[in-house]
């Protein structure tokens, strides 16, 4: 059976120096998602590099949730744009 592993969001806050208002702003915004436990609500460890992202955008360039989400958006379309350029190479190089 797989562990999951979670980490609550109070903890990962006092951690990161946030207030927990702008983790729920990013779920709010789709950033990221929340699981409610029982006792605490959680976040997955998977959804941390990208929360971790978020915060130093936040903290070091002084960006609002509003430009966050936007950011995110945007680096999500220019993933997938890489990723779809280098499979058209690889089907380039298959052609050669």
């Amino acid at each position: 059976m797989k562990k999951e592993n979670y980490i609550s969001i109070e903890t990962f806050c006092e951690l990161h120096g946030v207030g927990e208002s702008f983790v729920y702003s990013m779920y709010e915004y789709e950033i990221l998602q929340i699981k409610d436990k029982p006792d605490k609500r959680m976040l997955h460890v998977e959804e941390l590099p990208v929360l971790e992202k978020m915060v130093r955008l936040h903290n070091e360039l002084d960006i609002n949730p509003e430009g966050i989400q936007a950011i995110h958006h945007l680096l999500g379309q220019v993933e997938s744009l890489q990723e779809e350029v280098a499979a058209l190479k690889r089907k380039l190089d298959a052609l050669k």
